[in-house]
């Protein structure tokens, strides 16, 4: 059985000859730990980095990494390069919120709706449905799908 990659969390890193670097990093809930995935691991992978710098009129603001427009899904950074990391808790909100809408532009850009914002209609039949429902089915429902 292939252990998949279930958690998801937002850090703000400093990588050697990138700077400021804020992405997901996502990790298997059961088998790590956020801590160990940016510690102990030799590489570990980054989703949709984007680059934090300072503006002296508007504070830190977030704009897509450059390396962005050239990986379909992510970086992989080794362990080694990192200088620093900062967990989702501890980032400040703003940088939060501007990496939020840039993802939510960038995947509305590309057709495909954010997953924070996806409604039942988007779900495809390959989506599990939410399971805890009522279990009597009706006849009359069932002729309506028919």
């Amino acid at each position: 059985m292939k252990l998949r990659q279930n958690a998801k969390e937002l850090v703000l890193i400093e990588v050697d000859g990138l700077g400021l670097i804020l992405g997901e990093i996502r990790y298997n809930r059961q088998t790590e730990t956020v801590n160990f995935a940016l510690e102990k691991t030799a590489f570990f992978d980054l989703y949709f980095p984007c680059t934090v710098l300072y503006d002296q009129k508007h504070g830190p603001v977030v704009h897509p990494h450059v390396l962005t427009a050239m990986v379909v899904s992510s970086i992989r950074i080794q362990r080694t390069r990192v200088s620093f990391f900062v967990l989702e808790l501890d980032i400040n909100p703003k940088l939060i919120q501007q990496y939020h809408h840039l993802l939510e532009a960038v995947l509305l850009k590309q057709g495909v709706t954010s997953p924070r914002k996806a409604t039942k209609k988007d779900q495809g039949p390959d989506q599990p449905k939410p399971s805890g429902g009522s279990k009597v089915i009706t006849l009359s429902d069932r002729k309506e799908k028919q």
